[in-house]
């Protein structure tokens, strides 16, 4: 079944990795601005490529590991109002990398992060969640190759990621501009972080909280808020 956002809809059936809260979260919270380059690494059914096409002008490479998952994103790229702005590309980044000759105003990854955990029996999806494939390391170097003088980078990671992530982007020059707690419920710990860097050193970044739902499961005003561009809800 299709997944229907205001201007656009995908399918996600072949992808490694569902449509889900996490790239909601992501492509409502991230700010492309006037990004004539956008890299969306790890794109998997291409929703995120969707989202920033939708938020802007720009020209949207979307990159993946796993074939099925960007040939589904081209179909959905296909299908939308923006078929001749996006381009999946069936690549690692590590060997993206070394034929790219493009800078990237903005840069966005839903990126895996699980490390040393319980792997799938399917190999696809351990190649989407866990970073074997794309250690946290490689991932804020080779964004500090492509993107631009004034670019930025935007993604999400569970708290416990977070600091050792923002310290290896700031030894490759890439700092915390601003960031997001993300907590499903009121009175629990944060669920997810988002995070935006730069290359200007922000001696204080802006910090906001984002609570999902309130007490009685319902989404919160300031969750349809930020996403209300996007959802039906």
């Amino acid at each position: 079944m299709a997944f229907r956002f205001r201007q656009f809809s995908i399918e996600d059936q072949q992808s490694t990795i569902r449509f889900g809260t996490d790239a909601m979260l992501l492509g409502s919270w991230a700010s492309p601005g006037n990004a004539n380059r956008i890299l969306d690494i790890g794109t998997g059914c291409g929703a995120l490529a969707l989202m920033m096409a939708q938020r802007s002008g720009a020209l949207i490479e979307a990159i993946d590991i796993d074939e099925a998952s960007v040939l589904e994103a081209r179909q959905n790229f296909a299908m939308s109002p923006w078929p001749s702005r996006l381009m999946a590309v069936h690549s690692p980044l590590q060997f993206f990398m070394t034929c790219s000759e493009a800078a990237y105003g903005f840069i966005i990854s839903n990126p895996p992060y699980f490390s040393g955990s319980l792997m799938s029996p399917s190999v696809r999806k351990n190649h989407a969640k866990h970073n074997d494939k794309l250690t946290p390391g490689q991932l804020a170097f080779h964004v500090s190759r492509l993107l631009t003088q004034d670019g930025r980078f935007a993604l999400i990671l569970p708290p416990v990621a977070v600091e050792k992530f923002r310290l290896l982007c700031a030894s490759g020059g890439l700092y915390l501009s601003r960031g997001a707690s993300v907590y499903s419920k009121p009175g629990g710990r944060p669920k997810r972080m988002l995070m935006e860097f730069t290359r200007e050193i922000i001696g204080h970044p802006e910090y906001t909280d984002l609570t999902i739902c309130d007490l009685l499961g319902k989404f919160t005003g300031e969750y349809l808020a930020l996403t209300g561009c996007f959802h039906n809800i």
